[in-house]
């Protein structure tokens, strides 16, 4: 008996919007086209290092895999010493990048150009729930890092459980922290595939930077991010647009910290 499945994303129309890029939005018929297109170009073998850069082409990389029965690895780090661990463990392993975080020794698959989408309508692949996508791992601060597998079904369940919890539907989810640590890759990429969502594709650092990619994106937006930027962003004192809601995590976040940033980014 065939498992149950769930589609890769439950954006509602072929013109809903996934992403944001510096170009404008992208419908879900363009990142279905990306990902055909991706998919497509893939070498033999089973597992995949996804080190993009850019927000949107890390979705695409993820979605890619998960299509074609791949298995995206997500470690803490891209060292040397964890890439030779990997790929011990994961021969066949084949990196996906968008140009500067190629990683030497790994053979590399860079994003292509937007797919041509056609006359549209595409159809959205369904996925079965005990597929495992993923591979996530614990930080290795006591030794070497834990495995945990992500199947479908569980990332379909924590992207919907969080979209609900911060009413996060029709938000666009500008995120400073990396989209293949576990908080980003659950709060900046499963939201926009399960909840609603969109994903601005870039991860500003400096306050500048966070402060023009809110205004680079319509409301109502979000910013996810950490106490650490968003201390900085706040002692920057530079004008940001203001988000409608603010996720912090990864540190604690101080009672006084939260109301500076409430009273200053309404």
């Amino acid at each position: 008996m065939n498992a149950p499945t769930l589609p890769l994303t439950d954006q509602p129309r072929p013109d809903s919007i996934v992403a944001w890029c510096a170009d404008g939005p992208v419908t879900r018929d363009q990142f279905l086209a990306d990902v055909a297109q991706l998919a497509a170009l893939f070498p033999p073998g089973g597992h995949v290092l996804n080190s993009c850069s850019d927000r949107y082409h890390f979705l695409v990389g993820l979605a890619a895999a998960a299509v074609s029965g791949r298995v995206s690895l997500l470690p803490p780090n891209l060292t040397a010493e964890t890439v030779a661990r990997l790929v011990a463990a994961h021969p066949d392993l084949v990196c996906i990048h968008d140009g500067a975080d190629a990683i030497d020794g790994l053979p590399g698959l860079g994003m292509p150009p937007r797919a041509d989408v056609g006359a549209g309508g595409l159809s959205v692949p369904q996925i079965p729930v005990d597929q495992v996508i993923s591979h996530v791992y614990t930080s290795g601060s006591t030794g070497i890092p834990g495995t945990h597998l992500k199947t479908w079904g569980s990332l379909v369940v924590n992207g919907l459980a969080e979209a609900e919890r911060l009413g996060a539907a029709g938000h666009v989810l500008v995120g400073t922290v990396p989209a293949q640590h576990m908080y980003g890759f659950e709060s900046t990429v499963l939201m926009c595939l399960h909840g609603g969502a969109a994903l601005w594709h870039g991860r500003p650092f400096y306050p500048a930077d966070i402060a023009a990619a809110l205004a680079a994106v319509p409301r109502p937006r979000a910013l996810i991010t950490t106490p650490f930027h968003l201390r900085a962003l706040l002692d920057a004192e530079v004008a940001v647009p203001p988000p409608d809601f603010i996720l912090s995590a990864t540190a604690p976040l101080s009672e006084a910290l939260a109301r500076r940033a409430e009273t200053t980014l309404g």
